[in-house]
């Protein structure tokens, strides 16, 4: 129990923003060697369930600062919160190990250590998988995100994306549980895919329409305050308006930034108006609401013009459980009424929105950038970038929005499109289609980034096919199993 609790919390910590490599290649061999000297498949289970909820409590801490946002009336409830998730959260590293050493146990002909890491690598991906699709899904931090450091490695996810890149990196990094062959193999393959990585990356080029993207830096307990509405309003459109506000083609304003519910003729309109740009756009983070604000409000994205038209609207599809809304809230009326109208309504589809003067988009709202092939409209034409409006202000300077930005990145290389991000306290960035932050502003700084648009690339595979290429590579990998099980046990 110790060991595998441990051995997670340590694997945790070669994530964003650490980035501690060596001891997620010891969580990972500790892992292993729990697993492979497990008597049975349930002893086997419990271990591995175990080091995920050392794991996640350490990969999901950063949740607890939400907790104590002022007035702080649930922070009591934050240290049970995050160990309940992480212990459901450790069920999927447990069934990884359960069923493959169930498989192992009956039977044994499966092979050599390599073959049986490779069957756990295997098991791990089909249960990172699912934890990323059931129960609305929850994939932060995949185990590929440990290569956030390095740019070249994260080029991978443009073929199998990021879970597929997990898999590849769980064999890598537990192959010393393998031996030392296996472990001078994996480095060597590293250094071949960071060399592959570094070479498939042009030189970087950003010449497509100027943005300007502002980071207001609003405490998040001093948000939605009515007595500071008209200042957080007046510094938004002053950081808009900054010089070189006429050479613009877009201002973008982060998740609900706007201080106030935006209604149909909402007076308001014309004050946002002013931050929109000659020709040009504000694209702002915004609640809305109907013309009766108790018919329903949503996590909206607002394509505002220089005469205070709505030119386009996108409603936030993919909201966050328990945090914007409370599951069922409306088919159990006493839900209702505790959540009331602290609760968004859901958006009916992703979009691809195309304004004059810009090149067309998908917009996501903060949680929405973490989901792999679920960034784009389905039944659209390709868009020419990603705009990610998110308000991490909940999560102070904890890992949350570092990882959060990475997130966005690996996003960025599994579509071969760059992205905007604004976000209210940062990271704000500027992301080219292949992952590379060119531009940013950093955690808990007031200011603007103005850039120009970088261009996308050719679709890229996993563009194409999605998780039908994770499926190929798990296929390949089940073959060298099947055909390595008269091989005898190392």
């Amino acid at each position: 129990m110790g060991a595998g609790l441990v051995a997670g919390a340590l694997t945790a910590l070669a994530m964003p923003p650490l980035h501690w490599l060596p001891l997620a290649v010891a969580g990972l061999v500790v892992f292993v060697w729990l697993w492979d000297g497990a008597p049975t498949a349930r002893i086997a289970g419990w271990r591995a369930w175990w080091w995920g909820v050392g794991h996640f409590i350490v990969g999901s801490y950063w949740m607890l600062e939400a907790f104590f946002v002022p007035p702080a009336d649930f922070a009591l409830l934050g240290p049970p919160a995050i160990v309940g998730l992480a212990m459901v959260l450790g069920v999927f590293p447990g069934l990884a190990a359960w069923t493959t050493k169930a498989l192992v146990l009956r039977w044994p002909q499966f092979g050599s250590r390599y073959r049986r890491l490779v069957l756990l690598a295997i098991a791990w991906t089909a249960t990172e998988w699912l934890r990323g699709h059931v129960f609305t899904g929850y994939p932060w931090n995949p185990l590929g995100h440990v290569w956030a450091f390095a740019t070249p490695l994260l080029q991978g996810a443009a073929l199998v994306g990021v879970y597929g890149l997990g898999t590849l990196t769980f064999i890598v990094l537990a192959a010393p549980a393998a031996g030392w062959r296996a472990a001078l193999g994996a480095l060597a393959a590293v250094g071949v895919a960071g060399v592959a990585g570094q070479q498939a990356m042009p030189p970087v080029v950003a010449d497509g329409p100027m943005i300007r993207i502002v980071q207001p830096n609003v405490p998040q307990a001093e948000k939605w305050r009515p007595e500071n509405q008209a200042r957080e309003l007046k510094k938004l459109i002053d950081l808009s308006r900054r010089e070189g506000f006429d050479r613009l083609a877009a201002v973008v304003w982060p998740e609900t930034a706007v201080p106030f519910v935006v209604q149909p003729e909402s007076p308001g309109l014309s004050a946002l108006a002013t931050a929109a740009p000659r020709g040009g756009f504000l694209l702002a983070g915004a609640a809305r609401a109907g013309a009766v604000v108790q018919d329903g409000v949503w996590n909206s994205l607002l394509a505002i013009t220089p005469d205070g038209e709505v030119a386009a609207t996108f409603d936030k599809v993919h909201l966050v459980p328990f945090g914007e809304y409370i599951p069922f809230h409306k088919e159990w009326p006493p839900l209702t009424g505790l959540v009331g109208r602290g609760s968004f309504e859901k958006g009916d589809a992703f979009a691809t929105i195309s304004l004059p003067g810009l090149p067309s988009f998908s917009p996501l709202i903060c949680y929405e950038a973490i989901f792999p092939a679920e960034v784009t409209a389905p039944d659209a034409a390709r868009p020419a970038w990603l705009l990610n409006v998110t308000n991490d202000a909940w999560f102070g300077t904890s890992s949350g929005p570092y990882q959060h930005l990475t997130s966005a990145r690996l996003r960025t290389i599994e579509e071969g499109l760059p992205m905007i991000r604004a976000a209210n306290t940062g990271v704000s960035a500027v992301i080219d289609a292949f992952g590379r932050v060119i531009a940013s502003l950093e955690m808990e700084r007031e200011g603007v980034v103005d850039h120009a648009l970088p261009p996308p690339r050719a679709a890229t595979l996993y563009a194409r096919r999605h998780d039908w290429t994770l499926l190929g590579l798990l296929t390949i990998l089940a073959m060298f199993v099947l055909i390595a099980r008269s091989q005898p046990r190392g």
